[in-house]
C-alpha cells in the first residue's frame, strides 16, 4: 500500500506529533508499505531527502513557538506526489499541511484519514482573549475540516467525546499512539547510581520526580512547583523538568520564590535519544497538565518502569489505575497522598513498577501500526462502494444489461423487416411521434453513464432515424446530458468507481495527465476533437479539481463539433459501404 503522511512537525522539532508520526512511518515500512512523508522545510526552499518532501515555509513564531506556515504553493513535489498516486493519505496537522493533503486526497481519489493530536482549545489563548469564542472557534473549524476527511483517529477516549461533541460528520476511532519499548525499556536497579552520575544527578537515596515536556502555560508545571513547596522540608524529593519552552525563566523565578533551588533541577532541551536516560535515571513520573489528547511522556515513562503521579485527565481512563501504576490526584490533598504512599517503601515501588511495565506492554508501535492500517482499510472499503452500500461494480453490471437489452431490440427490428428497409425504419419511428425523439435522447444520455454502445453509433442512428438536423439536435442534447451526469457520478462516487468500470490500462494511459497543470486544456481539446474515449474523460474530470462551470462550458461549447464529426463521418462510411453492396 502506498501511504503518504503529511504532517507540520517533523524532525529535529520534539513533540508527541513528531513521535507519533516518525514512529508509525518505521512501523509502515517494517511491513512493507510504501511510504512517504509531506512535512515543512525549515525555510521556503522545498526539497526532497530520504522520502520526506519538505514544501518551503516561513516561520510563525509571533502566533506559536517554533510553528511554521506553508510558503510553496503547488509545485512539482506536489505533482510527482500526484502522480506518485497514494492508497491513503494520514494527516496529522490541521493547518499548513491539511490543505495540501485534502488537494492530493481529490486529485488522487485516494481516502484521506486524520488523526486529532491536540486539544486545540487549550491553546486558543495565543490567539483569542475569550474562553468562550475560543471554543466556539474550535468547533466550527475541527466541523469543517472534519467534512474533508474519510475517518479521524482519536488517540483516547477523551478526544473520541469531544469529536462527538463538536460534532463531526466523519468516522472517528480511538487508536491510541504506541510506544517504541526498544527505545523506552528500564535499567537494572545496579545500574542506575552510574546513570544519575553521568547525568550530573543526586547518586543517593533521594526520590527524584521526572517531569517531560515542553515547559508552556497549558501543561501547568507551577502547580508542581507549589505542592512541592508544600512538602515537609525534609522529606521533598528533587522534582526534575526536561525540557524547554517560554514559561521557563518564570518557572526558575517561581522555584526561587517557593525556596525551592535546591530541589528543583532543568534539564533544558534533551536530544530525543537521550530523553529515555532521563526517565530511566527517574523514580516517578509527574504530571499536573489537563491539556493531553493522550500524553505520550505518561506511556513513555511507564515503559521505562515509572511510576505515574499525575493530574486526574479522562484522556488516562484505563491507563494510570491508581496503587498499580500510579496514581490520579484530583487536588493537592490527593498528590501528598499519593506521593506518601510512594514513598512507604521499596515493595510498594516494585509492585507499581511492575504495573507500570505490564500496562506498556499494551500500547507497542507494533499494535499502533496495525490499528492504522484497520482504519486505512475500512475507509477504502466505504471508498470502494456507491452510497447507499451498493457496490461499486453496480453500473458495469447495468452496462451488461443494456448491452443484452439493446441486442434483443435488433433481432426484434430485425424480424419486423425494420432494418432492411430504411424508409420502413423511419416510418415506424415517425408513428411513434414526440415519444421517439424522448426516448432516444433519454438513451444518449444513459449510454453516456452506463456505457452500451459505442458512442458513434448512436451518433449515427440519430442521423438515421431523424435527418440531420434533428438528429444533430437529440444527440446534443442527451449526450451533453450524460456527460453532466457522468460528472456528477465520479465527483461523487470517487476513483474506485472508475477503477471498476473502465480498464486498469486505460486508466493508467490517462492518469498522467492529471498531474498537469494543463488538464483542463487537454480536457477541452480531447472535447472538441474526436479522438478519446469521451465518455470515460467526463467521469476521469469528476475526480479532478475541475469545478462544474469549467466542466459545463466545455461540454456545451466543445460537443457540438464532435458529434458533428462522428455523425457525418459514420454517416458518409456507411453509404460508402452500402454504395459497394
Amino acid at each position: 500500500m502506498k501511504i503518504l503522511l503529511t504532517t507540520d512537525w517533523w524532525t529535529p522539532a520534539v513533540n508527541g506529533v513528531v513521535r507519533s508520526v516518525t514512529l508509525l512511518r518505521r512501523e509502515l515500512l517494517a511491513l512493507g508499505h510504501d511510504v512517504k512523508v509531506l512535512t515543512l522545510s525549515p525555510d521556503s526552499h522545498s526539497y526532497e531527502r530520504d522520502g520526506v518532501i519538505y514544501l518551503g515555509s516561513l516561520s510563525a513564531d509571533r502566533v506559536y513557538p517554533g510553528a511554521r506556515v506553508r510558503f510553496a504553493a503547488w509545485n512539482r513535489w506536489m505533482r510527482a506526489l500526484t502522480d506518485w498516486r497514494p492508497d491513503v493519505i494520514h494527516s496529522q496537522c490541521e493547518f499548513s499541511t491539511f490543505l495540501p493533503a485534502w488537494q492530493l486526497a481529490r486529485r488522487c481519489n485516494c481516502p484521506l484519514v486524520h488523526t486529532y493530536h491536540t486539544a486545540y482549545e487549550d491553546y486558543t489563548r495565543y490567539l483569542i482573549p475569550s474562553e468562550r469564542c475560543g471554543h466556539v472557534a474550535v468547533k466550527e473549524l475541527t466541523k469543517l475540516f472534519s467534512g474533508r476527511c474519510d475517518a479521524i483517529l482519536a488517540p483516547t477516549g477523551k478526544v473520541a467525546a469531544m469529536l462527538d461533541q463538536y460534532g463531526v460528520s466523519c468516522p472517528v476511532y480511538t487508536v491510541p499512539t504506541g510506544i517504541d519499548l526498544e527505545a523506552f525499556r528500564p535499567i537494572p536497579p545496579e545500574d542506575k547510581p552510574a546513570l544519575r552520575r553521568a547525568l550530573g544527578l543526586p547518586e543517593g537515596e533521594q526520590t527524584i520526580l521526572v517531569s517531560v515536556g515542553r515547559l508552556a502555560a497549558e501543561k501547568n508545571h507551577g502547580e508542581l512547583l507549589r505542592l512541592l513547596a508544600k512538602e515537609p522540608a525534609g522529606q521533598r524529593p528533587l522534582l526534575l523538568f526536561v525540557g524547554d519552552g517560554p514559561v521557563r525563566a518564570q518557572l526558575e523565578q517561581q522555584a526561587a520564590d517557593l525556596g525551592l533551588v535546591d530541589r528543583v533541577m532543568f534539564a533544558g532541551m534533551v536530544p530525543p535519544t537521550e530523553v529515555v536516560r532521563y526517565y530511566q535515571a527517574g523514580d516517578a513520573f509527574v504530571c499536573a497538565s489537563q491539556s493531553e489528547t493522550q500524553g505520550l511522556t505518561y506511556f513513555e515513562a511507564l515503559a521505562c518502569g515509572l511510576p505515574t503521579i499525575v493530574r486526574a485527565d479522562p484522556c488516562l481512563e484505563g491507563v494510570v489505575e491508581n496503587g498499580v501504576n500510579g496514581w490520579q490526584w484530583k487536588d493537592a490533598a490527593g498528590f501528598h497522598e499519593a506521593l506518601a504512599a510512594f514513598c512507604a517503601g521499596g515493595a510498594v515501588r516494585a509492585s507499581l513498577r511492575a504495573g507500570a511495565l505490564a500496562t506498556a506492554e499494551r500500547y507497542s508501535a507494533a499494535r499502533f501500526a496495525s490499528q492504522a492500517l484497520e482504519v486505512y482499510d475500512a475507509a477504502l472499503d466505504r471508498r470502494s462502494r456507491v452510497p447507499g452500500g451498493l457496490p461499486a461494480s453496480v453500473p458495469a453490471a447495468a452496462s451488461g444489461v443494456g448491452f443484452f437489452l439493446c441486442l434483443w431490440l435488433g433481432v426484434w427490428a430485425w424480424q419486423k423487416g425494420l432494418l432492411t428497409d430504411l424508409a420502413a425504419l423511419q416510418a415506424w419511428v415517425a408513428g411513434l411521434g414526440p415519444w421517439a425523439a424522448a426516448a432516444f435522447v433519454a438513451f444518449q444520455a444513459v449510454q453516456v453513464v452506463v456505457p452500451i454502445l459505442p458512442g458513434g453509433l448512436g451518433c449515427l442512428a440519430g442521423v438515421i432515424l431523424f435527418g440531420p438536423w434533428y438528429g444533430f439536435a437529440y444527440n446534443y442534447i442527451g449526450i451533453c446530458a450524460g456527460s453532466l451526469a457522468a460528472f456528477g457520478v465520479a465527483r461523487y462516487c470517487g476513483r474506485p468507481l472508475l477503477e471498476r468500470m473502465f480498464p486498469r490500462k486505460l486508466l493508467l494511459k490517462y492518469d498522467r495527465w492529471l498531474g498537469q497543470k494543463s488538464f483542463t486544456k487537454w480536457f477541452a481539446l480531447a472535447i472538441f476533437f474526436p479522438v478519446a474515449p469521451d465518455d470515460f474523460l467526463c467521469y476521469l474530470a469528476g475526480t479532478t479539481s475541475m469545478n462544474w462551470g469549467q466542466f459545463t462550458f466545455i461540454i456545451l461549447t466543445c460537443k457540438p463539433f464532435a458529434i458533428a464529426a462522428y455523425s457525418t463521418g459514420l454517416t458518409v462510411a456507411m453509404n460508402t459501404v452500402l454504395r459497394l453492396l
